[in-house]
């Protein structure tokens, strides 16, 4: 039981970073038309970094980082087997970078979101 205390969080980062990567690559989120252009779709990848960060508040950052690199490898077979290949493996290795850059920076955002309001009560609670 101890031991799913520490895989619940990014456990639930694997499951939500390979939820988004299905979504994006299916077509069921379209974000950008143009190909090649920029990857505006990346930005989904925000979401199991703010979920996870909601969710599992003490260990945030660092459970959002683990389970995102957990779920590059699934991600990778996953493309490999059912997607069009249509970049190189190493063009591939940069997006899976940039999806765990933009999954961190969710959860980063929600600390700093809740601490800055945590200070912002403490802060108003002494001026009284």
């Amino acid at each position: 039981m101890a031991i799913w205390r520490k895989i619940k969080a990014p456990a639930t980062c694997c499951i939500l970073f390979v939820i988004a990567f299905i979504f994006l690559k299916n077509g069921w989120i379209i974000v950008s038309d143009q190909f090649p252009g920029p990857e505006y779709g990346l930005l989904l990848f925000l979401f199991p970094g703010v979920m996870t960060a909601l969710l599992f508040r003490d260990t945030a950052i660092f459970s959002t980082l683990l389970g995102a690199f957990a779920a590059v490898p699934f991600c990778f077979t996953l493309r490999w087997i059912y997607y069009v290949r249509v970049r190189p493996p190493v063009q591939e290795v940069a997006y899976a970078a940039s999806a765990i850059f933009w999954c961190v920076l969710g959860a980063m955002f929600v600390v700093l979101a809740t601490t800055a309001y945590r200070h912002y009560l403490t802060n108003k609670k002494g001026a009284h």
